[in-house]
Formats: structure tokens, sequence, C-alpha cells
């Protein structure tokens, strides 16, 4: 019947949840094991920017949130596995358009610097507090914000977000301002 229904389908996405989790922490485990297998090869980020903006875009559009890429003309192409570089950013937008107060807007900045690719992502949410700007890239944390309390998640997104870009041989970190919004950056070298 239509409650059973209900019921089932509350079931399977908790599952599918559950599963998300299960294969995160493999897969943070694999990489800081230095287990995980990367394949890298030289390319543009464009293209990974717009798949991940076009998976994301719904969304964005049931929160009213405007999203904008402001891009040089043509970033450096760089030795990536675009698979896991894909994966950061739909972690560093899906967080941004989460944590970004409807009818906020989310902007994808992708430019070379000192013949590196720096791409930054940033949001009007609530900011980040000062002394959690690093542990949120440690496994298992979160700032506590009370006005992001309500925001589900596992803590894993950008501490496997870290060990990608480490892994590429980048660097990434956060920058934020309590009620400013954050941005959340990534250097790949070229």
């Amino acid at each position: 019947n239509e409650n059973q229904k209900k019921l089932l389908t509350i079931i399977a996405k908790e599952s599918n949840r559950l599963i998300e989790l299960v294969n995160s922490s493999l897969d943070l485990s694999k990489m800081e094991a230095g287990m995980m297998v990367f394949h890298f090869s030289p390319a543009d980020i464009t293209p990974l920017i717009h798949k991940a903006l076009e998976e994301i875009e719904p969304l964005a559009m049931a929160k009213k949130v405007h999203l904008e890429v402001e891009r040089q003309e043509r970033p450096p192409i760089v030795k990536m596995d675009q698979e896991k570089i894909l994966q950061v950013l739909r972690n560093f937008i899906g967080n941004a358009i989460k944590f970004t107060f409807e009818g906020g807007a989310v902007k994808i900045w992708v430019r070379s610097e000192g013949g590196k690719l720096r791409v930054s992502v940033q949001d009007t949410g609530p900011g980040i507090s000062k002394e959690n700007l690093t542990a949120i890239f440690e496994k298992f944390q979160q700032d506590t914000l009370a006005s992001s309390r309500h925001m589900k998640g596992t803590g894993l997104g950008l501490a496997i977000a870290k060990q990608i870009i480490t892994a590429h041989g980048g660097k990434v970190w956060a920058e934020s301002e309590l009620g400013q919004g954050s941005s959340f950056i990534f250097v790949l070298p070229a």
C-alpha cells in the first residue's frame, strides 16, 4: 500500500546513504594508506567544472542559489586524475550550495597563478569560525556553527578532498569570516 511504499523509499534512501558513507570511509582509508590508485593525464579542468555544475544545478535551483563561473580564457593544463578532481569539485560546490542561504550565490573562480592552476569556490553562507578553518579538513570534523547544526554530513568529504589534492602535489585550504561566507581553494601544479 501507499504507506509501505513511503517506508520502503525511506529505507532505500537511508541504505544508499550508508553505502556512500562506507565507501567514503574505505576510500579515505585507502588514500591514507597510500593504496588508492590514481590515473594521471594532462587535462583542462573546465569540462569537469561544467559537469559538476550540471549535476548539482537542481539543488541550486531548489534553493534559488545563483551559480557563476569566472575563469581566465584558458586555464593551464595540469596532470590530474579527472574522476578524483571531479569528486573534489562536487564536494566543494555541493557544500557551498548546502551552506548558502536561500537566494544566495556560489561563484567558482578558475585561474592561472604562478604557473599553477587555482580553483576557488566561494559561497554566501554563514562562514566558518577561524579556529575550525584547518580542522574541517580532518575526517569526521565539521564546523559547529549554531546556524549550520541542522545540516547533514559525515565530515568525510573535505578530508577526502584534501587527500586527493595532496596526492596531486597540490594544496587545499579554506578562507572565511563569520557572516561573510567561505571560500574553498585548491592549487594544482601545472
